[in-house]
């Protein structure tokens, strides 16, 4: 059985944080820490958003915060539970309101792994 073979990529030393796009909150930073309790500033949207490896998204939503300044790009799971949690589906309302957020492991794509979902009580 014949595949195409992978090409060969640059081999990478040091800490696997550094090789990541860090401009974004990622799972990788709650890891371990149990749940966070963060204040939303606001929600910015980009038409197009590119990332540090050259993929790009389209209509993403960040979700920005006073305590640090890398955003949360928002997925649909993660927007029902702002609406649950703040009580509302207004973005000019969720600003200042108080979120937990977690490292949650599941199957995500097919694989296991962490992803940052907000907690609903």
């Amino acid at each position: 059985m014949s595949s195409k073979p992978i090409p060969e990529g640059e081999i990478i030393h040091g800490a696997i944080t550094k090789h990541l796009d860090r401009r974004f909150l990622s799972s990788i930073d709650l890891a371990g820490q149990g749940v966070i309790e963060m204040t939303i500033d606001h929600v910015s949207k980009h038409d197009v958003l590119k990332y540090e490896n050259g993929q790009s998204d389209k209509n993403a939503i960040l979700l920005h915060f006073k305590e640090v300044q890398r955003p949360l790009k928002l997925n649909a799971t993660n927007i029902k539970a702002i609406i649950i949690s703040t009580e509302t589906n207004k973005v000019d309302d969720w600003a200042g309101c108080k979120i937990r957020l977690q490292a949650e492991e599941g199957v995500y794509f097919g694989k296991r792994g962490l992803a940052v979902r907000v907690v609903v009580d």
